[in-house]
């Protein structure tokens, strides 16, 4: 079992897009709403005005269905809170990925030792909380008892796109012509980043996929009928 960092893993994308040939990367400019005409989308409206465009795709994680649920289907994504803890130890504490039920324990070379992770109905919420510091610590204490020895350095909280049994939406908007969306991979966003993309490249290029995209699209039952229940599970 391997893992990849994810702050390294999005500077070596930032660093892929800056090489790539007639791309443009726009920063800080928050998309306050899609733009759509004739059942068309026609572009995004920003703080600086309206970027005008005919395909338009929505990769907006937790936020997504702020953006779709003004012009279109309801998208069933929800944000659900995760809790995290960091250890300080010694190179080689923990020589291993240990996994038990909903934690689990990650070590990295540099000694640092990593604890997660919460699943909180909690909104749009980052802060973090006592309660879930202390219930990490004690699942880190039971998996790794050696861990007692330290103390926590990091405490941090992030927003996981929720979706109807933890199955992403990829591939066209049903309604609007020119709209795709790659939302609600819930705490698999890595995992299933690379097969996501390319599932979406295929649809937008009108290649043949390299799966079913049927089974991702998005519909009445996986939108505005879906369940909080639903949104909750993982598959």
């Amino acid at each position: 079992m391997a893992q990849i960092r994810n702050p390294r893993l999005l500077k070596a994308l930032r660093r892929a897009l800056e090489l790539a040939k007639k791309l443009t990367v726009l920063e800080q400019q928050t998309v306050q709403a899609l733009r759509v005409e004739a059942d068309k989308i026609i572009g995004v409206e920003t703080e600086q005005g309206l970027i005008a465009a005919k395909r338009v795709i929505v990769t907006a994680g937790a936020w997504s269905a702020h953006l779709l649920n003004s012009v279109a289907t309801p998208l069933a994504v929800n944000p659900v809170r995760g809790q995290m803890i960091l250890f300080v130890t010694p190179p080689n504490l923990v020589s291993r990925i240990v996994l038990a039920k909903d934690r689990y324990v990650i070590p990295r070379r540099d000694g640092s030792v990593l604890v997660g992770s919460t699943v909180e109905p909690a909104g749009f919420d980052k802060s973090t909380t006592n309660t879930a510091r202390e219930d990490l610590k004690s699942a880190a204490f039971k998996l790794i008892p050696r861990l007692a020895d330290y103390t926590v350095q990091k405490h941090w909280a992030g927003l996981r796109p929720s979706s109807p049994n933890g199955v992403p939406y990829i591939g066209k908007h049903p309604n609007i012509e020119g709209l795709y969306m790659n939302t609600g991979h819930f705490r698999n966003g890595i995992v299933l980043g690379l097969a996501s993309a390319r599932l979406l490249a295929d649809i937008v290029l009108e290649r043949v996929p390299i799966l079913e995209p049927s089974d991702y699209a998005l519909t009445a039952e996986r939108g505005e009928n879906a369940t909080i229940e639903q949104c909750r599970n993982e598959p």
